[in-house]
């Protein structure tokens, strides 16, 4: 079929009025969902432990550094992710491991930063303990802050000080920022035509994490295909929020998360 062209200007200029409809209504979409949201309550427990304890050996040391992934906020128990990943990567390296948490709900990367000054917070001192890997959850909330004018290149200026100073903490240490796991299949982000909007805004703070990891600062591995599925949108994966993991989420993401953390071996800090 053959078009003229005062048609096909016709037809552009309605698929771009479609488009841009379509971008008005999402971004509404997440203007409400932003304003409209209530955040479930932190749940109670601790957020360090030990795995392992049947094994041999010095203990490898973890630490996690993070947002509300990393409080479990959505869960039963605290810190049910690290608790998964910790508990895998014992029986994966037939080792001991101890974990601890640096973790606040909301919290964006900046924020994190200022958790790992001394006495700013409690937990705060896990930092002058050493690490073999820490492990940065971050992401979420910066992406939130696009709307205030904070870029995706802020994030990684942001993100590069936090792994700088946990560098400092331990030089010998493996730092791995891993990309967002599955977190844009939340039942909450499937409206349409939000979904597509929240899928290209990560993508665009994601990429960040791997520019880092070019330059050999932090350990950020490309999700292999299928990987993002690792949480689905099956409802028993995700709390009553629509957005945060249950409880069987987190231990999925941990494990996973612990398969990628068993091969991960020390680099030379990079200037």
């Amino acid at each position: 079929m053959v078009f003229s062209p005062a048609l096909r200007r016709r037809l552009l200029r309605g698929m771009s009025c479609a488009a841009g409809g379509t971008a008005v209504l999402g971004l509404g979409q997440v203007a409400k969902l932003r304003w409209q949201y209530e955040c479930p309550g932190e749940p109670v427990g601790q957020r360090h432990g030990n795995a392992g304890a049947a094994f041999q050996g010095k203990p490898l040391k973890l630490l996690f550094v993070g947002d509300s992934i990393a409080v479990g906020v959505g869960a039963k128990v605290a810190a049910p992710l690290q608790a998964a990943c910790a508990c895998r990567l014992a029986s994966l390296q037939r080792r001991p491991v101890e974990w601890r948490t640096i973790a606040a709900n909301g919290a964006d990367v900046r924020e994190l930063n200022e958790l790992l000054e001394p006495g700013s917070n409690g937990d705060s001192q896990v930092v002058d303990l050493g690490f073999d890997i820490a492990v940065v959850l971050c992401g979420v909330n910066d992406g939130k802050k696009f709307w205030q004018g904070r870029w995706p290149s802020h994030f990684r200026e942001d993100l590069a000080a936090l792994c700088n100073k946990l560098r400092r903490a331990a030089p010998d240490g493996v730092i791995t920022v891993p990309n967002l796991l599955g977190h844009v299949e939340a039942p909450l982000f499937q409206l349409w035509p939000m979904c597509h909007l929240v899928d290209v805004l990560f993508d665009q703070f994601e990429s960040q994490k791997m520019a880092l990891a070019e330059l050999g600062a932090v350990r950020c591995w490309l999700l292999e295909p299928g990987a993002r599925k690792v949480l689905s949108t099956d409802q028993k994966l995700w709390s009553v929020d629509g957005i945060h993991p249950s409880t069987e989420g987190y231990h999925r993401i941990g494990e996973w998360l612990a398969t990628h953390l068993a091969q991960m071996r020390p680099v030379p800090a990079i200037e």
